[in-house]
């Protein structure tokens, strides 16, 4: 439910842990950070299938290795933004896979989030709150921002990521790696 843009930019210390729950901070602490506006400013629960991936040992691989950004491997451009890279990464990607259209661009992961969190019932004002959206239903208004971390974890567990073979492949090509060796 983040824009490119907000994961791009991440900070290590943008990775805290609320509630004994991983979770990502997504603000603009930073002189190279910005969000669109002030409701997206949040904290999210990092979704179990990242945390199964691995992405709590790459985050520490990244600050043992004394790196302030989570993804330090991207450039930021003269305009202030990371995402180029990432977008044309994306774009070859779909090119290889024979997935063509103009509506199949990066952007498309936060539509499909939307479309998955109400097939599974998330509440509007929970959709809101990982999103980062400003007032998109009656729920935001009536209950304010501030959810229990908690239950924003339980909302978002419920859209389901199954490991496909090759996100297994992956995961254990991570755990099999130097990254792991390293740092275990």
């Amino acid at each position: 439910g983040c824009r490119l843009n907000e994961i791009c930019q991440l900070d290590l210390a943008d990775i805290v842990n609320n509630k004994g729950i991983p979770c990502i901070s997504i603000n603009n602490r930073g002189e190279d950070k910005s969000v669109k506006n002030f409701t997206s400013e949040r904290i999210i629960p990092i979704h179990p299938a990242l945390l199964e991936l691995g992405f709590l040992r790459y985050v520490e691989f990244q600050r043992k290795s004394k790196q302030k950004k989570l993804f330090s491997e991207l450039n930021q451009t003269d305009r202030g933004k990371y995402t180029r890279a990432v977008q044309g990464w994306f774009a070859r990607y779909l090119d290889k896979l024979g997935i063509t259209g103009s509506d199949k661009v990066f952007h498309s992961f936060r539509h499909t989030f939307e479309t998955k969190a109400v097939e599974v019932k998330i509440p509007a004002e929970y959709q809101n709150t990982i999103c980062g959206w400003a007032d998109r239903g009656t729920g935001q208004r009536i209950y304010g921002r501030t959810k229990d971390i908690k239950v924003v974890l339980n909302e978002i567990s419920k859209i389901k990521y199954p490991l496909s073979k090759e996100l297994k492949e992956m995961k254990q090509l991570i755990l099999d790696s130097f990254i792991c060796k390293t740092f275990n």
